[in-house]
């Protein structure tokens, strides 16, 4: 019993370190106002079910049966949103369209970055130093501001910058001097000079190891 309890918290390791970004994110402010609309029509709903004739002879009821089955099972977990493609045209001179893939490292979440994770043969080791065009999500933890200089761009919905985060899965955008955005829980195209420049957070691990710099918003869509 010992080595089938041992055996199956491998196998549960293996699937968490495979999945990439996940958990709550506070870039995922489109699955916060789900959760709330939905604890909100609850709330105000206040229906109270009519027991069934079942119930009343000491036999459990429908409902009593549907209550134990949803209970016994876990609720599924929010799938990460992804960008849309990129399939605007590229005309000469524009910088080069990329997608996360080309930034991924294999970084596992909360480790320090060393050089030796980026060799000479890596895509990014290819693009640092260029002008390239992303798509992603701003991070949430500046929902509803205006006039922005500076913010995160995660991979997907699901991905976090800090603790729990992974530090190939996002990017520090700094806009032009003359530029600005309001923030958004859409897809935004973030075009930028690549450079390789980690962040340590205050626990020790690098947060981050890409920003985008001289960057602007462009529209793509």
């Amino acid at each position: 019993m010992r080595f089938l309890s041992a055996f199956g918290t491998i196998a549960i390791l293996i699937l968490v370190a495979t999945a990439g970004c996940s958990g709550p994110s506070a870039a995922s402010p489109i699955a916060a106002k789900a959760s709330a609309a939905a604890s909100a029509h609850a709330s105000e709903s206040g229906a109270i079910a009519e027991p069934d004739s079942a119930a009343s002879e000491g036999e459990p009821s429908k409902s009593d049966a549907t209550r134990t089955a949803v209970a016994a099972e876990p609720a599924a977990p929010p799938q990460p949103q992804r960008p849309p493609a990129d399939r605007s045209t590229t005309k000469p001179g524009d910088a080069e369209k990329i997608t996360w893939d080309d930034l991924n490292l294999g970084m596992q979440a909360d480790v320090v970055f060393r050089p030796i994770m980026i060799s000479s043969s890596d895509r990014v080791k290819e693009l640092e130093g260029k002008r390239i065009s992303i798509v992603g999500y701003m991070h949430g933890g500046q929902a509803g501001q205006r006039g922005i200089k500076e913010f995160i761009l995660l991979k997907n919905t699901q991905c976090k910058f800090g603790p729990g985060g992974q530090a190939d899965h996002l990017a520090d955008i700094k806009l032009k001097p003359d530029a600005g955005v309001q923030f958004t829980p859409s897809p935004v195209k973030v075009e930028g000079t690549l450079v390789i420049e980690p962040f340590q957070g205050p626990d020790g691990n690098t947060w981050s190891i890409y920003r985008l710099e001289n960057a602007q918003v462009r529209n793509w869509r």
